[in-house]
């Protein structure tokens, strides 16, 4: 038996964050750690109650709005609406009831109120379904539905457009481009068939999601970011096409705090790589003090990209996510 402090695989893997099977050493009976068979549709979700909080909200956009239909976001183009955005000087053609009497009774010169065109935004909903996604109590995979359930009705009943793809080793089927609240039921629809299998690879993933026509908006990425390549690198071609970036990490309570103890087998959900360990109190400290650390990378990455983030647990109810932790990162308002 390996001792866990000094083996390479197992630092390698707490880097990781592996979902794991624990069981005794040599015993024949094995038993599932953290894994939940959920019931259930992602429309469970949108109770009268939230579904009238969500409508309250808006999103933000960190940068304005270049192009779109009529909506809820601000627009760099400059058009007839009752939000005063800046003046100009009157050229003749200007029309007259745009002229600002007050500035010309003070600066004796004509000078135009320009107001701002409200403007939709589209927003993506990304959704990791690799493997180790579908593991945790709750499950981390229900809970990043039911998370872009409720960002997709938030989004529909603000007259944005809305989009979805799932993803593991590369991209998967997509939800196309809707707009209007009565396509909820699409949408809850399409996340109700997704299902977790394979690695995941960012960088393929939202490469092939980024190739033809998708424009800018906001993109939320919902992940627990185990990835088999570079994370960063997809997120950062996101980035480049415009969008502005929201990061949802999504983890499992037991891989933050395992409740685990004695002679294991770690076993990869994604890979199926096993590993023999000892845990005991110095370890899970030592796990749990990595996890911090890799969850504080993820937090300054974001930080100097100038993108959202958020670390939630999937048993953190979503009116906790929405009403709070999102209004605190001006993420929604």
């Amino acid at each position: 038996m390996q001792d866990p402090e000094s083996s390479p695989s197992w630092s390698a893997r707490l880097r990781r964050m592996l979902s794991f099977r624990a069981r005794g050493v040599g015993r024949s009976s094995a038993r599932a750690y953290g894994v939940t068979d959920e019931s259930g549709t992602t429309a469970d979700v949108l109770g009268e109650s939230f579904i009238r909080r969500l409508e309250r909200l808006n999103l933000m956009t960190r940068g304005l709005v270049l192009q779109g239909l009529a909506g809820e976001h601000r627009s760099r183009r400059h058009a007839s609406s009752t939000e005063f955005a800046d003046f100009r000087k009157y050229v003749p053609g200007d029309d007259i009831r745009r002229i600002d009497w007050n500035a010309l009774a003070r600066l004796d010169a004509l000078f135009l109120k320009q107001t701002e065109a409200k403007e939709d935004v589209t927003v993506h909903l990304l959704l990791d379904c690799s493997q180790s996604m579908d593991w945790g109590k709750p499950s981390k995979l229900a809970f990043a539905r039911r998370l872009a359930a409720a960002l997709g009705f938030l989004a529909l009943a603000r007259f944005d457009a809305v989009t979805a793809a799932c993803f593991s080793d590369t991209l998967h089927d997509r939800f196309p481009v809707a707009r209007g609240r009565g396509q909820i039921f699409r949408l809850l629809s399409y996340l109700d068939q997704t299902r977790a299998g394979g690695m995941t690879r960012f960088r393929e993933a939202m490469e092939r999601y980024c190739t033809g026509t998708v424009g800018g908006g906001i993109a939320f990425v919902i992940s627990d970011l185990f990835s088999e390549d570079d994370w960063q690198d997809g997120i950062a071609r996101l980035l480049r096409e415009g969008m502005d970036v929201v990061v949802m990490q999504i983890l499992a309570p037991q891989e933050v705090h395992p409740e685990v103890d004695g002679e294991l087998e770690l076993l990869d959900s994604e890979t199926g790589d096993v590993v023999e360990i000892i845990v005991g109190n110095e370890a899970r400290r030592a796990y749990e003090q990595r996890v911090q650390e890799w969850c504080t990378s993820v937090a300054e990455f974001c930080q100097r990209s100038e993108i959202g983030y958020l670390c939630l647990e999937s048993d953190v109810p979503l009116e906790e996510v929405f009403l709070n932790r999102m209004r605190l990162r001006r993420i929604v308002r």
